[in-house]
């Protein structure tokens, strides 16, 4: 799927150092759209599906997106980027696309993670594929070494509450869970008997969450 949106980014004119605006609610096709940017060298802009349409046509502006991604849960009027829905992701069939000739390398742009910008502009955290190396490459190195004690557990499986616009919620349902193998749960919403009976049905191991849902349980 990931490759799919690669190949729709290249259809569309996207290409390497442009920009793509997620704004979604946390959902499979999120993260199949981050692999797609990083397939082909587009620059991803996440941000909260809980931000209002005027602050995500202020970070339009700022970086000239191309397009935005919306999910299910937002609404944002007519912008000057094309609009396309995320839920539209889960009907790419994964053809092969060829190489692009302009791969990203671990010093161009990944991400650009933005501040809410309540109090003055927006600023703009510039992540590099070099940045996300730096956070994971250890980690696998650490994970290796337990694998084969996981193996009776597996897949590890992960409820990740924390929206996929925060670099740490990210790299636990995308790039940790790959490693395990690992399989990442999402859910809407944060009600505690509904936290819990997630974490018994689908048997999971691992919560994801910030310490006021630890509060909250």
């Amino acid at each position: 799927m990931a490759i799919g949106f690669a190949a729709r980014l290249r259809a569309a004119g996207i290409s390497k150092g442009q920009k793509v605006i997620l704004y979604s609610e946390n959902r499979p096709e999120w993260v199949v759209a981050l692999w797609g940017c990083l397939l082909e060298g587009v620059i991803a802009v996440p941000i909260d599906f809980r931000s209002s349409p005027e602050f995500v046509h202020r970070i339009e502006a700022i970086v000239e997106a191309k397009a935005i991604l919306i999910g299910d849960e937002v609404e944002l009027p007519q912008a000057p980027a094309a609009l396309w829905k995320m839920a539209e992701l889960a009907e790419t069939d994964g053809t092969p696309i060829p190489t692009s000739e302009s791969k990203p390398n671990r010093d161009d742009t990944a991400e650009i993670i933005f501040t809410s910008g309540a109090t003055a502009e927006p600023k703009g955290v510039v992540i590099t594929h070099r940045n996300v190396l730096a956070n994971i490459v250890p980690v696998e190195g650490e994970v290796r070494k337990y694998l084969k004690w996981s193996r009776p557990f597996a897949p590890i499986r992960f409820l990740n509450l924390l929206p996929l616009s925060h670099m740490f919620g990210q790299a636990m349902a995308t790039f940790i869970p790959p490693m395990l193998p690992g399989v990442v749960v999402f859910m809407r919403g944060f009600n505690p008997a509904e936290i819990i009976r997630q974490i018994h049905n689908r048997r999971i191991s691992v919560l994801v969450c910030v310490p006021k849902i630890l509060d909250v349980l």
